[in-house]
């Protein structure tokens, strides 16, 4: 058994899933995010890294990134997503790498967690990016049953409204 580098496997991990996450980045590359940004998504990271199944010693944030952000706007709040891998080791000589992002809301200027993902593999984060940033659209579809209701309280407005002016027209003796 050939025993490979940690670094080599991991930075293999990561070129993989920075060319999948090529288009998605193009918008967040150029965003120079502050200091106090990078620590509070690092602190977020490592919380949950800790609130994990496997709270092994050596499990450690890799790879910390950026993947979508939205401006906060005086209509709507912000939005943050953030990917990273973690590397724990199973057993003496197996690593197991899981993938993870974070989505974060900007609330008048504060970053508060909305909630932490965990995934298997970088094609199921991608997947739910995916979903998560273009929803596929829904079509308002109205049960059959709620339809014949509203039918019928149309109808049923159109009769009495002819009854009352059938009646209307009566006691005022005028005929049709």
């Amino acid at each position: 058994m050939e025993i490979v580098p940690l670094s080599s496997i991991l930075h293999a991990h990561v070129q993989e899933s920075r060319k999948r996450n090529l288009s998605l980045r193009h918008q967040v590359e150029h965003i120079q995010f502050p200091r106090k940004t990078w620590q509070a998504v690092t602190e977020h990271a490592l919380r949950e890294l800790s609130f994990r199944e496997s709270q092994e010693a050596s499990s450690r944030i890799e790879n910390l990134r950026p993947c979508h952000f939205e401006e906060e706007t005086e209509s709507r709040y912000g939005r943050q997503i953030w990917f990273f891998e973690s590397m724990s080791y199973q057993v003496p000589h197996e690593r197991k790498i899981e993938c993870g992002a974070l989505e974060f809301s900007m609330e008048y200027g504060l970053l508060e967690l909305v909630d932490c993902y965990w995934f298997a593999s970088d094609t199921e984060r991608e997947e739910w990016i995916d979903q998560r940033l273009n929803p596929p659209v829904k079509v308002a579809s109205c049960c059959t049953m709620t339809r014949v209701w509203v039918y019928l309280a149309i109808l049923g407005v159109v009769f009495l409204a002819m009854g009352w002016t059938f009646s209307l027209l009566r006691f005022l003796n005028v005929t049709i």
